[in-house]
């Protein structure tokens, strides 16, 4: 009952009726009053049908062979002969939809490995199946045992024949969609390579019929041309209006069976090579289609990565420049502070206010040196580079320290090995990441007393290539586990830290091709940095 629920019924009579209509049309040059031909297109309707529907469609295919030997051969006067040959074609084809589906063969006929699967396993399977059909005729006598070779040939070759030129172009039809056939309009160009086809048949059924099987071969002409330009869905159609033609030209012209057989076999040879050679131009067409839109998906994708990441890089220059900014204002903030006190009063030394000035002056102009450094950085990724000698280097970048220095009673140490080559940096960067170390530092021994506040600048080679400049202090050092955790974006150990200063001088100490980090020691915290000495890069020391 299952089986039964699950047959369309309008599906299943309109195949029954189709398959009596073209066995009635096929009957040509039959073996006898049998039903062995050498054009079976019922054979390729009902491989179309159980391939697109599915194997339960297999009873409406014992109807429609028992109504077409019955209708259209009287049934040989034997029902149990009938009942036999409809058992065979059932069971045949419905075993070779079976083997289809094993071989995951897609009715969509997407690809080059369907259209191989489709060939090689129905040249098997008609010839078993059209062998089995055959020895039904000898077992009830109507065809001598000597004579099984001729009508098994026949009858192997209109199926297979029947298959390839008609189930192809019916799984194409119910793959193709309302909206397909809705745009498809005819076309000058479309009408050339059929008129070329249409003339070749003409030519080819107009000679005498000892040359007939030779000039089949003329309609590969016309056929590759569709095939070049329509891919398999021009070439499928193509083969079903060539082996309507030459059936019928034939039979117009009074060909023998012999030769008809024999332009068969030609035509065989023509829907194979036309359907494989469609299909590739197919299948190429639909891999550059997907390429094409693979290509436009990612130029999007990048489209919207770009767009992200300048949103990041503005994002994380407002966020460095309010880092790197907070110690020069603060210093500035201090001296005007300073300044207004000393203008209060009248006895205060103008030598000390001008030095005071001076200072508020000079951070205004690093202020300034940080922005312009920071948004070069952030816009380009690259660095201005120049010779540099260390100590000045190290020097220069702590002098913006020193009234946090003084304010917290820190005591500083700078400690640079001898005969220190030059080296080849971003001044403004490089004293960006030191101002940033030594800042952390003094604000991580801020819980010392004053006798424990103590920052250590040491510079020494490291190598051939580079110089490492190590930052250490007092303070109570890192927690385990704090290593690279306080590199990471947004993570910070202060109570009112933003989190992004050791990343950002990590990320402008690799763009020198150095690298920064931390080590773990009793007794506070230790960072270090290396940086590329200027005869790295062909220069001097």
């Amino acid at each position: 009952m299952q089986l039964l629920r699950a047959i369309h019924p309008g599906i299943a009579a309109g195949y029954v009726a189709a398959y009596v209509l073209l066995d009635w049309v096929s009957f040509v040059y039959p073996v006898g009053a049998y039903g062995i031909t050498p054009w079976s297109p019922a054979a390729g309707l009902s491989l179309a049908l159980l391939l697109a529907f599915g194997l339960q469609y297999a009873p409406a295919l014992l109807a429609a062979v028992a109504l077409a030997e019955f209708t259209l051969r009287g049934g040989s006067g034997e029902p149990l002969f009938v009942a036999a040959l409809a058992a065979v074609l059932a069971l045949g084809y419905s075993g070779l939809a079976a083997a289809l589906r094993l071989l995951r063969f897609d009715p969509r006929l997407a690809s080059l490995r369907d259209l191989a699967v489709l060939v090689g396993t129905v040249a098997a399977g008609t010839a078993l199946v059209s062998a089995c059909y055959v020895a039904v005729h000898v077992a009830y006598g109507l065809i001598p045992l000597e004579r099984f070779a001729g009508p098994f040939v026949r009858s192997w070759v209109g199926d297979l024949i029947g298959i390839l030129v008609t189930t192809p172009v019916l799984l194409l039809a119910v793959r193709l969609r309302r909206e397909e056939l809705r745009r498809w309009r005819p076309s000058f160009e479309a009408l050339l390579p059929a008129a070329a086809l249409a003339a070749v048949l003409a030519v080819l059924l107009g000679v005498a019929e000892r040359d007939a099987a030779r000039y089949v071969y003329l309609l590969f002409l016309p056929l590759i041309w569709i095939s070049v330009r329509a891919g398999v869905a021009g070439a499928a159609p193509a083969l079903v209006a060539v082996q309507i033609g030459l059936i019928i030209g034939a039979r117009s012209a009074g060909f023998a069976a012999s030769t008809v057989l024999e332009m068969q076999l030609f035509m065989l040879v023509l829907a194979v090579g036309t359907l494989f050679l469609g299909m590739a131009v197919s299948e190429r067409a639909r891999i550059q289609s997907e390429l094409l839109a693979r290509e436009v998906e990612l130029r999007d994708k990048q489209l919207d990565l770009e767009r992200a990441l300048r949103h990041a890089a503005a994002s994380e220059l407002a966020s460095a420049l309010a880092h790197e900014l907070n110690q020069p204002l603060s210093a500035i903030a201090s001296y005007l502070r300073a300044c207004e006190l000393m203008l209060e009063d009248s006895q205060a030394n103008r030598a000390r206010l001008a030095e005071t000035m001076g200072r508020a002056v000079a951070e205004t102009r690093r202020a300034s040196e940080v922005v312009k450094g920071l948004r070069e950085y952030f816009r380009t990724g690259t660095a201005q580079l120049e010779r540099a000698e260390v100590r000045p280097l190290i020097e220069h970048a702590l002098e913006g320290l020193r009234a946090s220095l003084q304010r917290h009673e820190v005591s500083l140490s700078i400690m640079c090995a001898p005969q220190m080559p030059r080296v080849h940096v971003d001044r403004v960067q490089i004293e960006t990441v030191l101002q940033n170390l030594a800042g952390n530092a003094i604000d991580a021994m801020a819980a010392n007393g004053p006798a424990d506040r103590r920052l250590a600048v040491e510079a020494e080679r490291d190598g051939a290539d580079a110089v490492r400049v190590t930052v250490r202090d007092s303070g109570p050092g890192l927690e385990p586990g704090e290593a690279e955790q306080v590199f990471l974006p947004f993570h910070s150990t202060k109570p009112h830290g933003m989190g992004l200063g050791l990343a950002l001088s990590r990320s402008i100490v690799e763009s020198h091709g150095g690298r920064l980090w931390s080590e773990a020691r009793p007794g506070g915290a230790t960072f270090c940095f290396t940086i590329p000495v200027a005869d790295r890069h062909g220069g001097a020391r």
